[in-house]
């Protein structure tokens, strides 16, 4: 909840020092980010994303072994397009 809050303001600020006479804003988001890269850490807002990382990273090593097994059981074609999609993103 608390962080909803703090990215919608944080949001919402930056649209308006980015708009013509929004300069006085600048500071106060200034000063308030350091306040809220606090708040974020409290609330485990970095663990979730480190997990959400390490959740992408185990999936790209799954699909790279897909890849591999699909080498080995002679099915280029698929291999090659999975390997293609993975390297989009």
């Amino acid at each position: 909840m608390v962080t909803q809050v703090i990215e919608s303001t944080e949001r919402e600020w930056v649209q308006k020092a980015s708009q013509p006479g929004g300069d006085y804003i600048v500071s106060l988001l200034n000063e308030y980010r350091a306040s809220w890269a606090i708040i974020r850490q409290w609330t485990g807002y970095d663990a979730a994303i480190a997990q959400k990382e390490a959740q992408i990273q185990l999936l790209e090593r799954l699909v790279l072994d897909a890849i591999y097994a699909l080498q080995k059981a002679g099915l280029d074609d698929e291999a090659n397009r999975l390997r293609r999609a993975l390297q989009k993103n």
